[in-house]
């Protein structure tokens, strides 16, 4: 019985599905009962029920004939309303009969031969769905810039801080700089790495490297040095173009055996000012120009245990370019944000839609790259008005605050249907998706102000040719999860140095393109009206705050540690936890030997020292069974003053730990980049100073901040006088502030984080006026 089941099995209750099972098939293979009763006339009434009770139930029933003969089958679908519509019902009633009409004709098929999708579903999703296939861009990136400094010389091109380039001004400098490489034996299949902090000397120094017909590797002068040195050694690169900080902060191993142009050398740049400005001929190259040479290298996380380098040909990236500009309205005069790091894809995407389309780049210093307040002033202060930003740093500003924005593009991580309902209320929000691979940008939608259920990534970019496929590489039904596979215009040449690697990755197009497509290894499905749905991942690669993440990677780095004999590194709750077997090992000095060896983003927030791994049966690792990280709590000391004491309930806050003393160390606590910038944020509301992202990480303690606050914090003015709104709005917080509380997670101070003592003269209108508000809102605030 039914009752028994569940008391045996003890499954896991919901209110939203049946505990044993969710599809049922009953077949009724019997003869219909018939009631005989005498002197009264009968007849069967079939009666219906307005409830599923589960969330699709079939049930067939056989038909026989007058003689008995079996005359076919009869079926009724009943479907959950919450799940389905009556156009999906209707579609998996249709694949159902097809297949079922399969197994009848070819009883002894295998299962992958049996196709559901009709003639006309299968091009439908060829035709319309799958993208236009074109032919890509017969030009160099670079030509594009060059032509737009023909169109508009004087036009800002770039703007960083308080320094500013015209068109003109930074095709020169980059002619200039290519001769100099040219002279150095830069030229097509040579890599040029380039180690330049943000400035305009960045974007000059890039630029220029194209036109000398190399392809460029930027590397971030803020990530590990080891990984810089993987690279440019993995590259042979020719030289690495920088300038003296760089030089003087990285050690002469990270340099390898590539010579350096440093661009503020007083001899170099005497040199480079001797070169001519002018655009460069082929004959004055190594080798004529040809839209099949590389234009860059990314480095992505790798599985193998190391980073791999991502080559993009000119006509691949330009094809896309063009295709963003056309897709999003860039025209001369507009205002783009370049906000990615040089090392992360969206960076090409980000200085290359500007600076072909007339816009003028504004760079946004490290300092602000990822804090809510001071990239909100950065966004008024240049009036940018498109910017391409990752979800988890969207989420740290105000629509309200940035007027200016008119187009917001958000990739690399999923948007959640909160952020996407506020922004697109006062943007175009567009929700964008695309690997390195495929040069960056592959699909995109225009989001609604008010979004249902996932958030779409949406339809293929001009050129480009998107299938989704399940193991055998045929099309799937929409609705049906299946392998993303991207082909185009914009697919990459492959991995450096890494044929096999290469080889599995980039494949024949199954339907005879004759071209590639790249195999993302993303699991998505087609709604019923041809967007695609993004559902997460065929392997273990992760998404980090924007970051994509092979956990080989990380694994191997802290494999090569001295005690480390095995380690398993997986996301948990937004954090990369690491679990590790070894002797004599700490989890500290793991994470600050690791920190050498990677990015920042690529250490565990939390090392788990285990005796041993929990192991399945066939003897892999048991994932499922690993212990949940315990986020270590502080106890580095009370506090010795009121100022102390409002930073360690902030550490407390922000890295949700019960305590933390004046010596526990910010990241050796759980703490990242993204928590810092809201650390940050948090100081600068509750306790009126300004604090530069980079004192976290200098004096990541209390105790260490607390003095930095004494001495270098830039107090603002206490008071600004605003206009005071008719009716108040209520924040979200206040909205939810009564649910919470109900829950018990509130407390009493959840919504007064300080305590404030004011002095001079009261203005009794304005207490009146907040105390009526109290009153007004206090029925709002409780029942909301």
């Amino acid at each position: 019985p039914f009752e028994r089941l569940v008391e045996v099995l003890a499954p896991a209750r919901s209110l939203a599905r049946h505990p044993l099972f969710q599809v049922m098939l009953a077949v009724q293979n019997t003869a219909e009962a018939s009631l005989d009763l005498p002197g009264i006339e009968l007849r069967a009434e079939r009666v219906t029920a307005s409830t599923a009770k589960f969330d699709l139930s079939f049930g067939l029933a056989e038909r026989f004939d007058a003689a008995g003969a079996p005359a076919g089958i009869d079926g009724v679908l009943e479907y959950s309303a919450d799940l389905f519509d009556e156009v999906g019902a209707e579609l998996l009633l249709a694949w159902f009969r097809r297949v079922a009409e399969a197994v009848v004709a070819g009883p002894d098929a295998p299962l992958r031969a049996l196709d559901p999708l009709a003639e006309t579903e299968r091009r439908t999703i060829l035709e319309e769905w799958a993208g236009t296939r074109a032919k890509p861009a017969a030009t160099m990136l670079h030509a594009l810039v060059e032509a737009q400094a023909v169109r508009t010389p004087d036009a800002q091109a770039v703007v960083f801080e308080d320094d500013a380039i015209t068109y003109a001004g930074l095709n020169e400098r980059a002619n200039r700089l290519a001769r100099v490489l040219v002279d150095r034996g830069a030229g097509p299949e040579r890599v040029v790495a380039v180690a330049v902090p943000r400035s305009i000397d960045m974007i000059v120094a890039m630029l220029a490297v194209l036109k000398s017909g190399a392809a460029y590797l930027p590397l971030d002068s803020e990530h590990s040095v080891r990984r810089a040195e993987i690279m440019i050694r993995d590259t042979a690169a020719l030289c690495l173009l920088t300038v003296t900080g760089v030089t003087e902060s990285w050690p002469a191993s990270a340099l390898g055996s590539a010579p350096l142009v440093v661009l503020d050398d007083p001899t170099q740049a005497a040199r480079i000012a001797g070169k001519a400005g002018t655009d460069l001929a082929d004959d004055e190259r190594r080798e004529p120009s040809d839209p099949a040479q590389a234009a860059y290298i990314i480095y992505t996380s790798g599985s193998t245990g190391g980073p791999k380098g991502v080559a993009i040909e000119h006509h691949s990236i330009a094809s896309i370019v063009a295709a963003s500009v056309r897709a999003f309205g860039l025209h001369e005069g507009r205002r783009v944000l370049q906000h990615a790091s040089a090392a992360f894809d969206n960076s090409v995407w980000e200085i290359f839609m500007a600076l072909t389309s007339g816009g003028t780049l504004c760079m946004a210093p490290a300092t602000v790259m990822a804090s809510g307040d001071a990239l909100t002033a950065l966004l008024a202060r240049h009036e940018i008005d498109f910017a391409v930003i990752v979800p988890s740093v969207v989420a740290l500003l105000e629509p309200g605050r940035v007027p200016s924005l008119r187009t917001l593009l958000v990739g690399g991580e999923a948007l959640p249907p909160e952020l996407a309902a506020r922004w697109g209320r006062v943007c175009e929000l567009f929700n964008t998706y695309g690997p390195t691979e495929a040069s960056i940008h592959c699909t995109f939608s225009l989001q609604t102000p008010n979004p249902r259920g996932t958030v779409p990534i949406g339809c293929p970019n001009d050129g480009v040719v998107v299938h989704v496929l399940d193991n055998w590489l045929r099309l799937v039904p929409p609705g049906v999860a299946g392998e993303l596979y991207v082909g185009g215009v914009g697919v990459g040449r492959g991995y450096v140095g890494r044929a096999g690697l290469s080889a599995g990755r980039f494949v024949a197009d199954p339907f005879g393109s004759g071209g590639r497509v790249y195999r993302t290894g993303d699991l998505v499905r087609w709604t019923s009206g041809g967007v695609l749905e993004f559902i997460g991942r065929t392997d273990d690669q992760v998404k980090v705050r924007g970051f994509r993440i092979e956990p080989g990677e990380v694994e191997s780095g802290l494999l090569a540690l001295p005690g480390v004999e095995r380690a398993v590194v997986v996301a948990h709750d937004d954090r990369l936890v690491a679990y590790v077997v070894g002797s004599a090992l700490a989890s500290e000095r793991l994470r600050q030997s690791l920190a050498e060896r990677v990015p920042d983003y690529l250490v565990p927030s939390v090392v788990v020292v285990l005796d041993e791994l929990p192991l399945t049966v066939n003897g892999k690792v048991d994932r499922s069974a690993l212990p949940a990280p315990q986020i270590p709590s502080g106890r580095g000391g009370d506090a010795r003053n009121p100022k102390e004491e409002i930073l360690c309930g902030l550490f407390a806050e922000i890295l949700d730990v019960p305590a933390v003393g004046v010596d526990d160390n910010f990241f050796a606590l759980g703490g990242h980049s993204l928590l810092a910038t809201r650390l940050v944020s948090r100081m600068r509301r509750a306790l009126d100073t300004d604090v530069d992202l980079r004192s976290i990480f200098e004096m990541p303690t209390v105790a260490g901040l607390a003095r930095v606050l004494v001495s270098g914090g830039e107090t603002r003015p206490a008071l600004v006088a605003r206009v005071r709104p008719e009716v108040l709005p209520l924040s979200f917080a206040q909205q939810r502030l009564w649910l919470l509380d109900q829950l018990g997670n509130a407390g009493w101070l959840y919504n007064v984080p300080l305590v404030a003592r004011l002095e001079g003269d009261l203005d009794r209108v304005a207490l009146r006026a907040a105390l009526r508000d109290v009153v007004v809102r206090h029925e709002s605030l409780r029942t909301v």
